[in-house]
């Protein structure tokens, strides 16, 4: 990799997560409040079509709704930035995330990596999985350096996964566990399960203390951005 890759990370963050429901939410308000009177009644009023208006006003206020929001996610994506960028290059990638000091991982140096990955379908999603079909699957990586330390994730679709270099060597965990054993609810911002002792103590002990630490500084990066990414990671370490 001569050239330095650029890969901007959580375009779903929180503030767009917050922002665009208020969106839609006022859209279909302020559809509902003013359809009857600017266009159904003119249009339909005293007409065969009559009774239908308060199903209409419903169904356009709800549809104005969803596209207004949809528009607005659309612009928000591409000038809202989370500030979380990833600069990758044939010597290493460089972290940045906003109002913090930039980090660095070289790739000559001692570099462990820890992958996992596993399957949304088997426990109730919540938050931003809720978005992504059932049938993907989440893979996260986490690059330890010094005192420097990232952890890299996407959600990919099956024909997706086959297409991340090394794909075999990430360990599959079974999150359903943690739902099974009682420990907490949903795996979903802001109540998410608590990772009991034996656990964090047994054969994939690194691994769900990493998970753990991905539900609140983790990089989410789209499926092609992911990919490069984990393609990026010499395959020696």
């Amino acid at each position: 990799m001569s050239d330095q890759v650029v890969l901007k990370a959580d375009k779903e963050h929180g503030g767009l997560q917050f922002t665009v429901p208020l969106i839609m939410l006022a859209a279909g308000t302020a559809g509902f409040m003013s359809i009857d009177s600017l266009v159904l009644a003119p249009l339909l009023g005293g007409g065969a079509w009559d009774g239908f208006r308060p199903v209409l006003r419903i169904v356009f206020s709800i549809t104005l709704g969803v596209a207004v929001g949809g528009l607005a996610e659309m612009a928000f994506k591409r000038w809202w930035e989370s500030g979380k960028v990833l600069r990758l290059d044939a010597r290493g990638v460089t972290i940045e995330r906003k109002e913090e000091r930039p980090e660095r991982i070289e790739w000559s140096k001692q570099l462990p990596v820890l992958r996992w990955k596993y399957g949304l379908h088997s426990y109730q999603r919540g938050g931003r999985e809720r978005r992504v079909p059932a049938s993907h699957l989440l893979f996260s990586c986490r690059l330890l350096q010094d005192d420097c330390s990232v952890i890299v994730y996407g959600y990919l679709s099956p024909k997706q996964a086959r297409e991340v270099p090394d794909h075999a060597r990430f360990v599959e965990i079974n999150v359903a566990e943690l739902h099974r054993s009682g420990l907490g609810g949903r795996l979903s911002r802001p109540a998410r399960p608590r990772i009991s002792v034996a656990m964090l103590s047994g054969q994939h002990g690194q691994i769900w203390a990493a998970e753990k630490e991905r539900w609140a500084i983790g990089f989410e990066l789209e499926p092609s951005d992911f990919i490069s990414f984990v393609d990026a990671i010499p395959p020696q370490i």
